[in-house]
Order: structure tokens, then sequence, then C-alpha cells
């Protein structure tokens, strides 16, 4: 009988402090690595996240520039007023403020359904890079005067560099100088801070190869 109630006085005074801290020790290391792939998980998506992110706006800006480069038009423009240029695309190193090289050029293709609006279907666009964004330059009207504003759209931003390449006459030059006529190609060089450099090219129709006499 005596027997009897020590086993149950035994039983009944519970864990050791040993084997609290072994059950602490090991339930701290479960959740420690619990914590560690959840923690793993949730960086994981957020990268992804980011990265899809990126990649559409990255999309976005090629979209645009797309439409741009595709639907460029041999037309002679006037800037602030003067006379007529010559040259139907421009580009050079600091074009429209840009801290790399800018282009300018004129589009076809402004929708502007049953005229509606007090304007052409003929666009003036540009691009440059400031503060390391891409940004789209572009004007109402093709032939602007005197305190005309060109209209700033940021596209892309981390953009370290702005480069283009024109072909004619079977060979790329890295500038464009010829009067009354474009290149046969455009070649789009940007270079980003996450994805290195990315090439676009885009080969202009032949309809628009020659400028027009007339002013």
């Amino acid at each position: 009988m005596l027997k009897t109630k020590l086993n149950v006085s035994r039983r009944a005074a519970g864990f050791t402090l040993l084997e609290v801290l072994v059950a602490i020790a090991v339930f701290s290391m479960l959740s420690l690595s619990a914590y560690q792939v959840l923690n793993g998980v949730q960086r994981s998506n957020a990268q992804s996240l980011e990265h899809n992110a990126r990649l559409q706006e990255i999309q976005r800006a090629m979209v645009m520039m797309d439409n741009d480069f595709r639907q460029i038009v041999a037309r002679k423009t006037r800037n602030l007023g003067e006379t007529a240029s010559d040259k139907l695309l421009q580009s050079s190193e600091y074009l429209l403020d840009s801290s790399s090289d800018g282009i300018l050029f004129t589009r076809l293709g402004w929708q502007n359904p049953q005229e509606m609006f007090p304007r052409g279907e003929v666009l003036k666009v540009g691009y440059r890079v400031v503060d390391d964004t891409l940004e789209r330059v572009w004007f109402r009207y093709p032939d602007t005067v005197v305190g005309t504003d060109a209209l700033v759209r940021p596209i892309l931003t981390g953009v370290e560099k702005l480069a283009f390449r024109f072909y004619s006459d079977k060979k790329w030059s890295d500038r464009w100088d010829k009067a009354a006529t474009l290149p046969q190609g455009v070649m789009v060089q940007l270079t980003l801070e996450d994805y290195g450099e990315i090439e676009r090219v885009y080969m202009l129709p032949t309809s628009v190869l020659t400028a027009e006499k007339e002013e």
C-alpha cells in the first residue's frame, strides 16, 4: 500500500526542470525554423511581385516607343515659329535637355475620331532621359510657335543611358545629319540599372524615306 502511494506521488510531481528546458529548447528551434521558412516565402513573394512590376513597366515603355517609332513620317516642321526645318529626324546628345542622347521626330496615327479635336493626326514627339528616368516629350501640334510648352510623361525609371543608331546605305551610324530624308532603320539602346542594355530596332517604311518638297 505504501509503495503504491509513492508511485502516485512521483507521477503527480510533473516534469523535472531539465525536461522543461529541453522542451523549451526543442520548441524554440522548431519556431525558429518555421519563422525562417515563412520569412523566406514572404521575401520570395515580395521579390517576385517587384520583378513582375518592373517587367510590366518596361513592357509599357516598349509598347509606347513601338507606337511612336513605327509611325515616323517624313514631314518638315517649324520650331518656335521659324521656317520649316529640313531635318526630318533630330538626334544628338543633350537634345531636349536630356542627360543622355535625345531624339525628336514626327509621327502619324494620333487618332482624332470624326475630327472632334482642333488638331490633325500628326504629332511631334521625342524621348529623353532626366534624373535616370526615360521621358516622352510631345507637342500637340507639329508646328510650334514661341511660348509653346512641351508635354512630358515619365515612362521608365532606372535608365542610365539612352542612345540611338541609324541604318542607311547598308551601314549603321551613331548620328543622323542628312537633310530632307529619313534613315531606313533606327536602333534604340537603353541601359537599365537592373537589366543592363536593351535594344530595339525599327525599320521605317519606304514610303516615308523622302521628305515632301513643299513647306
